[in-house]
């Protein structure tokens, strides 16, 4: 992950530190959600609607963020989420000491809003990632962007699990406190990007028009290489769901303690820290459907032990090595799209494809305990790995990715010049001027 121009580049690092840091209090508090609610009112039923309400946005508002960050500025979208979600979980600090009427209601209201503020705040970000990264910094940028989510699930989990146990109001005050230090690091970018509100192409007349919002899918749709792939990775998000509650019903059974689960697929998380590193380098270097046929038959290896063993230690390689190849596929995809799609799309086209990848990740949550419950843990197990094969397979036979170069890549008609190469005026640590 390596790359001197992406280290000097102060507008990125100022934007990565922050969201990193505000990552980890999330994470914290996705945690602490459903542990409070548990906790102040006895009912798990209250805990998992609070945990649905923090996940339901994901399904909702991945396509309209997806139009706000195309045609809002882009800074400032992300310093709104920040400002939204510190409010929300500000609020469950409050309803904690005040414990009012309806108590399950506030949580869960708050829950929605905190999910909903990180929705629109991480489409935003991979767009702005555009706006301040040149193309030959950008698969560094994307390489430390994977990283996030790792650092943020080993970190933020274990702070807010501790933090939960010392004070329950403790793991929203910390991420009131990173929400406050994202927003000092996006005031300090102000000579980073573009204040323009129209930096993005001209708006629609109004913000949802539904020719507008569904740009993204059609688009998404209409390459070759991207609609199948993005399909492939939302189901094998369905069946990484039904793994981990795979997982969780053999560790328990086998006798193991609840900590055991949680370190067995905590260690996803050091898996991806270190699978981030060489993401950038292979994303430069392989096809991406090299990276992504690579990474399924992988992902079939290492789920033959998840589906046959409940031995922690093999359970706990297992998951490390599939927290290890997911951000170089991530990578390989991300930065595929960016050049793939022209500027004024960009972040349509990522809301297009999380609503797919997330609404896997959804699905196998809600067939998980069917599944299991129908089959049985070996059965499913079997399932699972013949429903990877299957989807290894198939992106064998995907067509080649179309070769996209600078000079080729699709950008806004209207915009003869790259904003970047003004920036590069402004002093040292402007990126570089090589056009998008």
């Amino acid at each position: 992950m390596r790359n001197s121009s992406i280290h000097n580049n102060r507008g990125f690092l100022l934007l990565w530190s922050g969201n990193a840091v505000s990552h980890i209090g999330l994470q914290g508090v996705r945690l602490a959600y459903p542990l409070l609610a548990l906790g102040l009112t006895g009912s798990p039923i209250s805990a998992g609607w609070v945990g649905f309400a923090l996940t339901l946005p994901s399904l909702i508002f991945e396509v309209p963020a997806g139009v706000a960050a195309d045609y809002w500025d882009r800074r400032r979208m992300l310093m709104m989420c920040q400002r939204i979600g510190l409010a929300a979980t500000l609020l469950v600090a409050a309803v904690i000491v005040v414990r009012p009427p309806g108590l399950s209601l506030f949580l869960a209201v708050a829950a929605f809003i905190e999910g909903t503020a990180y929705v629109f705040f991480n489409i935003g970000e991979l767009g702005l990632v555009r706006d301040i990264v040149s193309e030959d910094e950008r698969p560094a940028a994307f390489a430390f962007l994977e990283a996030e989510q790792p650092i943020a699930n080993m970190v933020g989990r274990t702070l807010g699990a501790a933090a939960f146990g010392i004070a329950r109001s403790l793991p929203f005050l910390a991420n009131a406190a990173s929400y406050l230090f994202c927003l000092w690091t996006l005031s300090k970018m102000r000579d980073r990007v573009p204040e323009t509100p129209d930096v993005n192409g001209p708006k629609p007349a109004r913000f949802w028009d539904w020719n507008h919002a569904w740009g993204g899918v059609r688009s998404v749709w209409a390459e070759p290489f991207v609609r199948p792939a993005t399909a492939i990775i939302g189901a094998t998000n369905i069946i990484f769901q039904v793994l981990i509650l795979l997982t969780t019903v053999k560790i328990r059974d086998a006798g193991h303690p609840a900590w055991v689960v949680g370190l067995v697929l905590g260690v996803t998380g050091l898996g991806g820290l270190f699978g981030a590193a060489p993401a950038a380098g292979l994303a430069s270097r392989i096809s991406p459907r090299i990276v992504l046929t690579g990474t399924l038959w992988t992902w079939v290896v290492l789920c033959v032990p998840i589906a046959v063993s409940s031995n922690p230690a093999v359970l706990a390689v297992c998951w490390m090595g599939v927290g290890f190849t997911a951000p170089i596929v991530g990578v390989a995809l991300t930065l595929y799209r960016v050049r793939a799609f022209s500027e004024d799309l960009v972040s349509r086209v990522f809301g297009a494809t999380k609503l797919i990848t997330h609404g896997g990740s959804a699905l196998g949550a809600l067939l998980a305990g069917f599944l299991l419950s129908t089959l049985g843990t070996s059965a499913s197990g079997w399932a699972l790995v013949t429903g990877m094969v299957l989807l290894a397979r198939m992106a064998r036979r995907l067509p080649e990715p179309r070769t996209i170069t600078p000079a080729t890549q699709p950008s806004v008609a209207q915009r003869p010049t790259n904003w970047i190469a003004g920036l590069s005026r402004n002093g040292p640590n402007s990126p570089s001027t090589q056009q998008m």
